[in-house]
């Protein structure tokens, strides 16, 4: 699957790198990751199967979001949970899973203050439905035996059991604590499900601390312990077959001096809790410190992760062990994906392994294929501003739940709940989702794919669509194999609609379009056309002007150009193919955070002044980027205005601290002029931001503004003939209109999209439709009918170019029919594109078809 950049709603990077939070006590100081704290991301996350307002926009990708970007592939985010709303502790650490003997699946995070659990019946809305609170520490680690968690940390408290039992209720109990035996700071907790025996690791320089749990989980018994070198992380597993059978044998990665001396794998036989003995130990390369690991599943081969190899030198570094001779495990080698980031901890499951590689975040390796090298298949990348060999980020990964649900723990983000592997369901609107809604209605063609016959639910695809009534359900109309239709019904003309596709897998997991639905969704105008009355992609000046009276700030002036990101500031503007933009104050390549923000007071984008007299429907678009991180007073803002003459200016939104778009992240704000303003000739709107009272990071960014107004005049343009048949891109070509449909504005642009690159094509144009299919020299088909007219005049014909798109505005006054004709209004015209192509041998082919009805 190749690579996506999925977005969520910029409800996050509230508090980045600001300064460093004060250690917490422990007994792991001289663990690096307490160099590297940063503040939590403070959000409102994000929940696939909960809408979140006002974001939902007409999207080109499967996977696209708006806002904070996160680059993935093949895995997609079911839900984000951040600290701030799980404990509002200040960092994350590990996870791990327990499902309930009905099948509820509940996921389990550790914070700095405590142990929370999900229920994630809907992973794509997991409910918090229980914490306990525990001591602060920035490490804790949490397994499960039975119906019972076991969670411990590196400050104090023991071990904390935690009852399941009734989780289906939405109950978590602690009923238990474990102290003593080597004091009460652990490391890590290791379980072995087939023999019933606990393991606390490290924590005050030890090495296993064992207990039994079998005559009562809820009060283990303490039977022995092993502490020839501290060990930081253990699997321990019960052999029931082969040479070994009957024998616990415990993989540690240890090493003398809290590890850090002759690190590696040792192997325990911890049959005998009296009396361990190691089996055997292997080394590797450029060791540093042996972290974590796990056994491949059929018990060969054992995957080591050394925690601080990684220097910004050696890549992302996973070791390979044959363990298959306990007494002689022998070191293979090692693999990388190239990345820079540290390997933390890692996981085998089903052929592959699941690692939680901090600043690259979720990556997953296909061992089964290749188990000395495997390849990476997918990923997820929780922390978007770099790779870098620095502790922030994914701590932990589970991946063992029946659904194929996968969560991951992140330092500075929380919990995150993934799907991950190829759709059981691809959700497709047949030519891309129309910007224009008829308010006549409108039929659209949908394909529903299933990965596997019968995964797709019977009676679950539906059309869900808001025109601001609230959400309604239209159940998709089957017409045969993956092919489906639905109508939208008649909407109110001038309005906009947000609306998607979803269709259940027999898993009980939803599948849309878009993919992040109904978090994200179409949004479509509801018109017969439409008609830009202004546009500033922000590639010039175009009359914007920085500054005006007033304004006082002493840095991070409005600039227009190509910005250089920071962790507050945008790398790239919003046009996808457009460099600049409008932005606050440029900073150099790798500056810090506030170089150049705006400090010292306000600074304004003024707009150029609109003659909106004769568009009493004109809307107006823009997108923007607003950050304000550290300071909660209400003066730092930013303000959007605008004025019909030039002196009294209203308000059209304020982003304030704490806004859910105030963190970061491009979004569109779209409002009515005149439900704020009279249309006159003299609109005009301005932009202010400022830094005022104590310092905080504020930067700004505007760019795409729009205003343009929808033609309800009574004509109409329809789609039919659709789909085209497939080109050589591999898509049908599709065939559009803008403009006016009133015969006397004379203002209709025909545009055919999905054409291959560098080749002629031309309109054709006819009174009436038809259908003949594969004409002489075509592979597609012509869909006109009586009168028809060639738009092949010389200076009518078009090349695709590399952009493979044409477009052409028409002249109502004469249509080029035999004889030419002008349009009238009350007639309906039919409209198709013919183009070249080349598939295996020279051929043509057509787009969809146009109907227009004038006035």
């Amino acid at each position: 699957m190749s690579p996506m950049r999925i977005t969520i709603p910029a409800y996050a990077l509230s508090a980045l790198i600001l300064g460093s939070l004060a250690a917490p006590a422990t007994a792991h100081e001289d663990d690096p990751k307490i160099l590297d704290r940063v503040p939590p991301i403070s959000s409102k996350g994000f929940r696939r199967s909960v809408a979140q307002g006002a974001q939902a926009t007409a999207l080109g990708g499967a996977g696209m979001f708006q806002g904070t970007t996160f680059d993935s592939s093949g895995v997609q985010l079911l839900s984000w949970i951040p600290l701030n709303l799980i404990d509002g502790s200040q960092s994350g650490n590990d996870c791990w899973g327990y499902v309930s003997p009905t099948g509820r699946e509940i996921g389990i995070i550790g914070t700095h203050s405590g142990t929370a659990f999900f229920d994630l019946s809907d992973p794509g809305n997991p409910l918090q439905i229980g914490y306990v609170d525990g001591p602060n520490s920035l490490w804790r680690d949490i397994k499960v035996f039975g119906h019972h968690a076991y969670s411990v940390n590196e400050n104090s408290g023991g071990v904390q059991i935690i009852d399941l039992s009734n989780v289906d209720t939405g109950q978590v109990t602690q009923v238990g604590t474990v102290n003593g035996s080597g004091g009460t700071s652990t490391h890590n907790i290791v379980i072995d499900e087939v023999s019933g025996y606990m393991y606390r690791s490290g924590g005050d320089n030890n090495g296993l601390r064992m207990f039994d749990l079998n005559a009562n989980p809820a009060a283990p018994t303490f039977v022995g312990q092993w502490n020839t070198k501290y060990v930081h992380d253990a699997q321990v597993v019960t052999y029931t077959t082969g040479p070994y059978a009957g024998r616990q044998v415990a993989f540690c990665c240890a090493g003398f001096n809290g590890g850090y001396g002759n690190t590696g794998l040792t192997i325990v036989d911890v049959t005998d809790k009296a009396n361990p003995v190691i089996m055997g130990e292997a080394f590797y390369s450029n060791p540093a410190y042996s972290h974590q690991g796990w056994l491949s599943e059929d018990r060969t081969l054992f995957y080591l992760g050394d925690e601080l190899d990684e220097d910004g030198t050696l890549p992302t570094t996973t070791h390979v062990i044959d363990v298959s001779n306990l007494n002689n495990p022998v070191t293979q080698g090692s693999f990388t994906n190239g990345n820079t980031a540290i390997g933390h901890n890692l996981y085998t499951h089903n052929g592959l392994i699941y690692a939680a590689n901090y600043t690259s975040g979720l990556r997953i390796f296909d061992y089964a294929s290749n188990p000395q090298n495997p390849l990476e298949v997918g990923y997820f990348d929780t922390w978007p501003s770099n790779d870098a060999d620095s502790f922030n980020g994914l701590w932990s990964v589970y991946p063992y739940f029946p659904s194929g649900v996968v969560i991951g723990s992140d330092l500075e983000r929380g919990l995150f709940v993934w799907y991950a592997g190829d759709p059981l369901l691809d959700v497709t609107v047949v030519g891309g989702a129309p910007a224009l809604i008829n308010p006549n209605g409108m039929a659209l063609d949908i394909t529903i794919s299933e990965a596997t016959a019968g995964q797709l639910a019977a009676g679950t695809a539906a059309l869900v669509y808001n025109a601001g009534a609230g959400a309604i359900n239209v159940p998709l109309t089957h017409v045969s194999g993956d092919q489906f239709t639905v109508d939208f019904p008649t909407l109110p003309c001038g309005s906009s609609v947000n609306w998607y596709i979803t269709a259940n897998s027999t898993s009980g997991l939803s599948w849309s379009a878009p993919s992040a639905a109904p978090s994200e969704s179409f949004s479509s105008l509801v018109g017969f056309g439409t008609t830009d009355l202004a546009l500033f992609e922000m590639e010039s000046t175009g009359g914007w002007v920085s500054g005006t009276a007033g304004d006082n700030a002493t840095t991070g002036f409005w600039t227009r150009g190509n910005p250089n990101g920071t962790a507050a500031q945008p790398e790239d503007d919003h046009t996808v193919a457009g460099t600049d933009c409008w932005f606050t104050g440029q900073a150099n390549p790798g500056q810090s955070v506030g170089t150049n923000d705006v400090d010292g007071g306000s600074t304004t984008l003024v707009s150029p002044i609109f003659d909106l007299s004769g568009n009493p429907d004109a809307r107006i678009e823009y997108w923007r980027w607003y950050v304000n991180n550290g300071n909660n007073s209400v003066d730092d803002s930013m303000y959007v205005e605008i004025t019909d003459d030039g002196t009294n200016w209203v308000s059209v939104e304020t982003l304030g601290p704490g806004h859910l778009e105030a963190s970061g992240g491009w979004y569109q704000h779209t409002f009515m002029a005149a439900d704020l303003i009279s249309t006159t000739s003299a609109v005009q709107l301005r932009f202010r931001v400022g830094d005022l009272g104590s310092g905080s990071i504020v930067e700004a960014a505007i760019d795409d503004f729009r205003i343009k107004e929808t033609d309800c005049s009574g004509g109409s343009m329809t789609i039919y003939c659709t789909p085209a048949v497939a080109n050589s891109t591999f898509l049908p070509a599709v065939i559009s209109g803008q403009g006016s449909t009133t015969v006397s504005d004379n203002d209709l642009t025909l545009t055919a999209d999905q054409l291959p690159t560098n080749q002629f094509a031309y309109f054709l144009a006819a009174t009436g439709s038809g259908l003949i299919a594969s004409p002489p020299g075509s592979m597609g088909n012509l869909c006109l009918g009586g009168a028809l007219a060639r738009l092949n005049a010389t200076l009518q014909i078009r090349f695709t170019g590399a952009s493979g798109s044409i477009a052409l505005q028409l002249d109502l006054t004469n249509m080029p029919t035999n004889p030419a004709q002008p349009v009238m209004a009350g007639q309906t015209w039919y409209f198709q594109a013919w183009y070249r192509d080349t598939l295996l041998t020279s051929t043509s082919n057509f787009t969809d078809g146009l109907q227009v009805t004038f006035q």
